[in-house]
């Protein structure tokens, strides 16, 4: 099955690595219900939903533009005015994009090993076609996709790195 794991299990089904744990079905924490969303600074609010929605085909959800006390609170910054935008792929789980218009935001120098370096993982269906497609359309790769073989020599997943036009660290993985 492409794209999606296994019934039971995760993308690292085969690793023996600590990160080779199975799909949790049912709830294990008792004050934490699920995932909201996932945050990425960027540098210009249009630049980064033109590249989620028109080189990764994601959907926008949505658009937005604060500022005052609850928007100072939450972020802890005095005087500050975010836009933002959430694109998903039709259900679950949303990317926040967010653009500080005050304070403005540094630049991003974090490499793939420094701390506060995290990264959005996507399944996709077929890795090599969806490389050759987002390469077309301006995708910087680390790579070419990296193949995963299990304990039997059999193909088990492929995964390749890429950053978005601010930095923020993607990996594509397509599971066999």
């Amino acid at each position: 099955m492409h794209g999606n794991p296994p019934q039971g299990r995760g993308p690292y089904a085969g690793d023996r690595s600590s990160r080779g744990r199975g799909i949790i079905k049912e709830r294990c924490s008792e004050v934490l219900k699920s995932f909201f969303h996932t945050g990425f600074v960027v540098k210009d609010i249009e630049v980064s939903i033109k590249f989620y929605a028109e080189v990764l085909g994601m959907r926008i959800a949505g658009r937005t533009e604060r500022e005052g006390e609850f928007v100072e609170q939450v972020l802890a910054f005095p005087g500050a005015h975010i836009k933002g935008g959430f694109v998903d792929m039709g259900k679950g789980h949303q990317l926040e994009l967010i653009q500080y218009l005050s304070p403005i935001s540094g630049e991003n120098h974090l490499h793939r090993n420094d701390l506060g370096a995290s990264h959005l993982a996507f399944f996709v269906d077929d890795l090599d076609k969806f490389f050759e497609d987002t390469s077309q359309k301006g995708i910087t790769y680390n790579n070419p996709p990296a193949s995963m073989f299990d304990d039997n020599g059999k193909l088990s997943r492929k995964a390749a790195y890429a950053q978005d036009p601010d930095g923020n660290w993607l990996e594509f993985v397509e599971v066999f």
